[in-house]
Protein backbone atom coordinates (compact mmCIF):
# COMPACT_ATOMS: atom_id res chain seq x y z
CA UNK A 1 0.00 0.00 0.00
CA UNK A 2 2.75 2.41 0.98
CA UNK A 3 4.67 1.67 -2.21
CA UNK A 4 1.59 2.31 -4.34
CA UNK A 5 1.06 5.69 -2.64
CA UNK A 6 4.67 6.60 -3.28
CA UNK A 7 4.29 5.57 -6.90
CA UNK A 8 1.15 7.71 -7.27
CA UNK A 9 2.93 10.64 -5.60
CA UNK A 10 5.87 10.24 -7.95
CA UNK A 11 3.54 10.20 -10.94
CA UNK A 12 1.77 13.37 -9.74
CA UNK A 13 5.09 15.14 -9.18
CA UNK A 14 6.28 14.10 -12.61
CA UNK A 15 3.11 15.45 -14.20
CA UNK A 16 3.38 18.68 -12.18
CA UNK A 17 6.96 19.34 -13.26
CA UNK A 18 6.21 18.31 -16.82
CA UNK A 19 3.47 20.94 -16.96
CA UNK A 20 5.37 23.61 -15.03
CA UNK A 21 8.79 23.46 -16.64
CA UNK A 22 7.67 24.52 -20.13
CA UNK A 23 5.89 27.53 -18.61
CA UNK A 24 8.98 28.50 -16.61
CA UNK A 25 11.19 27.98 -19.64
CA UNK A 26 8.83 30.07 -21.77
CA UNK A 27 8.87 32.95 -19.28
CA UNK A 28 12.66 32.79 -19.03
CA UNK A 29 12.99 32.88 -22.81
CA UNK A 30 10.56 35.81 -22.98
CA UNK A 31 12.56 38.04 -20.62
CA UNK A 32 15.88 37.01 -22.17
CA UNK A 33 14.67 37.96 -25.65
CA UNK A 34 13.26 41.25 -24.42
CA UNK A 35 16.48 42.23 -22.65
CA UNK A 36 18.60 41.31 -25.67
CA UNK A 37 16.32 43.35 -27.95
CA UNK A 38 16.26 46.44 -25.73
CA UNK A 39 20.00 46.29 -24.98
CA UNK A 40 20.61 46.25 -28.74
CA UNK A 41 18.31 49.26 -29.11
CA UNK A 42 20.29 51.30 -26.58
CA UNK A 43 23.57 50.20 -28.14
CA UNK A 44 22.32 51.43 -31.53
CA UNK A 45 21.37 54.81 -30.05
CA UNK A 46 24.85 55.11 -28.54
CA UNK A 47 26.49 54.09 -31.81
CA UNK A 48 24.57 56.69 -33.85
CA UNK A 49 25.26 59.44 -31.30
CA UNK A 50 28.97 58.64 -31.15
CA UNK A 51 29.31 58.45 -34.92
CA UNK A 52 27.58 61.82 -35.38
CA UNK A 53 29.75 63.50 -32.76
CA UNK A 54 33.03 62.10 -34.09
CA UNK A 55 32.07 63.10 -37.62
CA UNK A 56 31.31 66.66 -36.50
CA UNK A 57 34.62 66.86 -34.61
CA UNK A 58 36.56 66.25 -37.85
CA UNK A 59 35.23 69.42 -39.50
CA UNK A 60 38.12 71.49 -40.87
CA UNK A 61 36.65 74.61 -39.30
CA UNK A 62 38.08 73.57 -35.94
CA UNK A 63 41.58 73.41 -37.43
CA UNK A 64 41.15 76.87 -38.96
CA UNK A 65 39.93 78.25 -35.64
CA UNK A 66 42.83 76.87 -33.61
CA UNK A 67 45.40 77.85 -36.23
CA UNK A 68 44.24 81.48 -36.02
CA UNK A 69 46.65 83.80 -34.19
CA UNK A 70 44.35 86.62 -33.11
CA UNK A 71 40.95 86.99 -31.54
CA UNK A 72 39.71 88.74 -34.67
CA UNK A 73 40.79 85.81 -36.85
CA UNK A 74 39.15 83.30 -34.52
CA UNK A 75 35.96 85.36 -34.52
CA UNK A 76 35.65 84.75 -38.24
CA UNK A 77 35.31 81.02 -37.67
CA UNK A 78 33.09 81.15 -34.56
CA UNK A 79 29.80 81.45 -36.58
CA UNK A 80 30.77 78.38 -38.60
CA UNK A 81 31.39 76.39 -35.39
CA UNK A 82 27.94 77.45 -34.17
CA UNK A 83 26.44 76.24 -37.44
CA UNK A 84 28.10 72.84 -37.06
CA UNK A 85 26.33 72.43 -33.71
CA UNK A 86 23.02 73.69 -35.06
CA UNK A 87 23.20 71.18 -37.91
CA UNK A 88 23.76 68.34 -35.45
CA UNK A 89 20.89 69.62 -33.29
CA UNK A 90 18.57 69.76 -36.27
CA UNK A 91 19.30 66.16 -37.19
CA UNK A 92 19.53 64.52 -33.76
CA UNK A 93 17.51 66.91 -31.53
CA UNK A 94 20.26 67.26 -28.94
CA UNK A 95 19.46 69.39 -25.90
CA UNK A 96 22.77 71.25 -25.76
CA UNK A 97 26.10 71.15 -27.61
CA UNK A 98 29.32 72.99 -26.93
CA UNK A 99 33.02 73.27 -27.64
CA UNK A 100 35.25 73.64 -24.56
CA UNK A 101 38.97 74.41 -24.39
CA UNK A 102 41.46 72.67 -22.04
CA UNK A 103 41.11 75.47 -19.48
CA UNK A 104 37.37 74.80 -19.24
CA UNK A 105 36.15 77.87 -21.12
CA UNK A 106 33.33 77.45 -23.62
CA UNK A 107 34.18 78.54 -27.14
CA UNK A 108 30.72 77.85 -28.52
CA UNK A 109 27.40 76.59 -27.14
CA UNK A 110 23.93 76.01 -28.54
CA UNK A 111 20.88 75.19 -26.42
CA UNK A 112 18.03 73.71 -28.42
CA UNK A 113 18.05 75.71 -31.64
CA UNK A 114 19.54 78.84 -30.14
CA UNK A 115 23.14 80.08 -30.10
CA UNK A 116 24.18 81.06 -26.57
CA UNK A 117 26.24 84.17 -25.91
CA UNK A 118 26.60 83.70 -22.13
CA UNK A 119 29.54 81.32 -22.45
CA UNK A 120 30.87 79.67 -19.30
CA UNK A 121 34.41 80.45 -18.13
CA UNK A 122 35.11 77.21 -16.27
CA UNK A 123 33.60 73.81 -17.07
CA UNK A 124 36.47 71.83 -15.54
CA UNK A 125 34.17 70.53 -12.81
CA UNK A 126 31.64 69.10 -15.28
CA UNK A 127 31.05 65.36 -14.97
CA UNK A 128 32.27 64.78 -18.52
CA UNK A 129 35.23 67.20 -18.71
CA UNK A 130 38.24 65.15 -17.57
CA UNK A 131 37.00 61.91 -19.13
CA UNK A 132 36.35 63.66 -22.44
CA UNK A 133 39.88 65.03 -22.64
CA UNK A 134 41.27 61.63 -21.64
CA UNK A 135 39.82 59.98 -24.75
CA UNK A 136 42.04 59.40 -27.80
CA UNK A 137 41.15 60.77 -31.22
CA UNK A 138 37.81 59.63 -32.67
CA UNK A 139 36.76 57.97 -29.40
CA UNK A 140 33.75 59.03 -27.33
CA UNK A 141 33.12 59.15 -23.62
CA UNK A 142 29.52 58.56 -22.50
CA UNK A 143 28.88 60.17 -19.15
CA UNK A 144 26.55 59.03 -16.37
CA UNK A 145 23.29 60.95 -16.35
CA UNK A 146 23.26 64.39 -14.73
CA UNK A 147 20.99 67.41 -14.38
CA UNK A 148 21.73 69.78 -17.25
CA UNK A 149 22.08 73.39 -16.15
CA UNK A 150 21.01 74.49 -19.64
CA UNK A 151 18.20 72.06 -20.44
CA UNK A 152 16.99 71.77 -16.81
CA UNK A 153 16.37 68.06 -17.19
CA UNK A 154 18.27 64.80 -16.77
CA UNK A 155 20.61 64.06 -19.67
CA UNK A 156 23.73 62.15 -20.51
CA UNK A 157 26.68 63.54 -22.43
CA UNK A 158 28.71 62.29 -25.37
CA UNK A 159 32.20 63.80 -25.49
CA UNK A 160 35.09 63.52 -27.95
CA UNK A 161 38.37 65.44 -28.24
CA UNK A 162 39.04 67.84 -31.10
CA UNK A 163 42.55 67.07 -32.39
CA UNK A 164 44.55 69.64 -34.34
CA UNK A 165 48.12 68.83 -35.42
CA UNK A 166 48.17 65.95 -32.93
CA UNK A 167 47.14 68.09 -29.95
CA UNK A 168 43.87 68.04 -28.03
CA UNK A 169 42.67 71.59 -28.51
CA UNK A 170 39.16 71.14 -27.13
CA UNK A 171 36.36 68.73 -26.43
CA UNK A 172 33.14 68.67 -28.41
CA UNK A 173 30.18 67.48 -26.39
CA UNK A 174 26.44 67.21 -26.58
CA UNK A 175 23.63 66.21 -24.30
CA UNK A 176 20.77 63.82 -25.02
CA UNK A 177 17.68 63.87 -22.84
CA UNK A 178 17.04 60.79 -20.74
CA UNK A 179 13.50 60.76 -22.16
CA UNK A 180 14.71 59.55 -25.55
CA UNK A 181 16.22 56.45 -23.93
CA UNK A 182 13.14 55.84 -21.78
CA UNK A 183 10.90 56.03 -24.85
CA UNK A 184 13.11 53.58 -26.75
CA UNK A 185 13.11 51.11 -23.87
CA UNK A 186 9.38 51.24 -23.22
CA UNK A 187 8.21 51.21 -26.84
CA UNK A 188 6.06 48.14 -27.55
CA UNK A 189 6.00 46.83 -23.99
CA UNK A 190 2.20 46.87 -23.89
CA UNK A 191 2.46 43.61 -25.84
CA UNK A 192 4.65 42.02 -23.14
CA UNK A 193 1.97 41.07 -20.62
CA UNK A 194 3.23 40.85 -17.05
CA UNK A 195 6.83 41.71 -17.94
CA UNK A 196 8.57 44.60 -16.20
CA UNK A 197 11.57 46.24 -17.89
CA UNK A 198 13.86 48.63 -16.03
CA UNK A 199 17.18 50.36 -16.70
CA UNK A 200 19.40 50.74 -13.64
CA UNK A 201 22.40 53.06 -13.46
CA UNK A 202 25.75 52.28 -11.84
CA UNK A 203 24.56 53.66 -8.49
CA UNK A 204 21.50 51.41 -8.40
CA UNK A 205 18.89 54.00 -9.39
CA UNK A 206 16.06 53.08 -11.80
CA UNK A 207 16.34 55.55 -14.69
CA UNK A 208 13.65 53.91 -16.83
CA UNK A 209 10.66 51.84 -15.69
CA UNK A 210 7.98 50.27 -17.89
CA UNK A 211 5.50 50.49 -15.01
CA UNK A 212 5.45 54.28 -14.81
CA UNK A 213 6.66 57.55 -16.28
CA UNK A 214 9.70 58.95 -14.50
CA UNK A 215 9.74 62.75 -14.45
CA UNK A 216 13.11 64.09 -15.64
CA UNK A 217 12.42 67.83 -15.48
CA UNK A 218 14.14 69.81 -12.74
CA UNK A 219 12.22 70.15 -9.49
CA UNK A 220 13.02 73.42 -7.77
CA UNK A 221 16.76 73.54 -7.15
CA UNK A 222 17.28 69.82 -6.57
CA UNK A 223 19.91 67.90 -8.53
CA UNK A 224 19.86 64.94 -6.14
CA UNK A 225 19.12 61.68 -7.96
CA UNK A 226 17.19 60.36 -4.98
CA UNK A 227 14.60 63.12 -5.52
CA UNK A 228 13.88 61.80 -9.02
CA UNK A 229 14.72 58.09 -9.15
CA UNK A 230 13.95 55.06 -6.97
CA UNK A 231 16.59 52.52 -6.04
CA UNK A 232 16.15 49.12 -7.64
CA UNK A 233 14.69 46.49 -5.34
CA UNK A 234 13.08 43.20 -6.34
CA UNK A 235 11.35 41.72 -3.29
CA UNK A 236 14.20 42.81 -1.03
CA UNK A 237 17.02 42.03 -3.50
CA UNK A 238 19.18 44.84 -4.91
CA UNK A 239 20.87 44.55 -8.31
CA UNK A 240 24.02 42.87 -6.96
CA UNK A 241 21.94 40.29 -5.11
CA UNK A 242 19.84 39.55 -8.19
CA UNK A 243 22.95 39.14 -10.35
CA UNK A 244 24.52 36.81 -7.79
CA UNK A 245 21.43 34.60 -7.93
CA UNK A 246 21.54 34.30 -11.73
CA UNK A 247 23.52 32.17 -14.13
CA UNK A 248 25.91 34.65 -15.72
CA UNK A 249 28.33 37.39 -14.75
CA UNK A 250 28.43 41.12 -14.14
CA UNK A 251 27.53 41.92 -17.75
CA UNK A 252 24.83 39.41 -18.69
CA UNK A 253 22.77 36.65 -17.13
CA UNK A 254 19.38 35.07 -16.50
CA UNK A 255 17.62 32.62 -14.25
CA UNK A 256 14.82 31.98 -11.78
CA UNK A 257 14.72 34.04 -8.58
CA UNK A 258 12.70 33.27 -5.45
CA UNK A 259 12.32 36.24 -3.12
CA UNK A 260 9.70 37.68 -0.81
CA UNK A 261 7.41 34.69 -1.27
CA UNK A 262 7.35 35.08 -5.06
CA UNK A 263 9.20 33.50 -7.98
CA UNK A 264 10.46 35.49 -10.96
CA UNK A 265 12.00 34.81 -14.33
CA UNK A 266 14.82 37.36 -14.64
CA UNK A 267 17.28 38.42 -17.33
CA UNK A 268 19.74 41.32 -17.49
CA UNK A 269 22.40 42.80 -19.75
CA UNK A 270 24.79 45.68 -19.17
CA UNK A 271 25.11 48.51 -21.70
CA UNK A 272 27.73 51.11 -20.80
CA UNK A 273 27.01 51.94 -17.14
CA UNK A 274 23.35 50.85 -17.27
CA UNK A 275 21.91 47.42 -16.60
CA UNK A 276 18.85 46.57 -18.67
CA UNK A 277 16.79 44.11 -16.60
CA UNK A 278 13.46 42.38 -17.19
CA UNK A 279 11.48 40.21 -14.80
CA UNK A 280 8.17 38.39 -14.78
CA UNK A 281 6.39 36.91 -11.78
CA UNK A 282 5.59 33.21 -12.01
Amino acid sequence: MRNSKLIRLGILLTIFFALSLPQIASAATEVEKLVAQKAATIERLHFKAKKALVTAAQDKTFGHYFHAHTHAERSEFKPRIDQISLAVQSRFHVEEMCLINPQGAEISRIVGREIADDLADDETGAIFFASGFAKPARKVHISPIYMSVDANKWVNAYVTPVIVDGDKKAILHYEHTLRSFQDALNRGLDRQEGVVLVAIDADGFIVSDSRKTIDIDKKGESEDRADYFDRFDLSGRNLAAVRNAMIGDNRQGSGILSAGGATYSVAYQKVEDWTILAFKAR
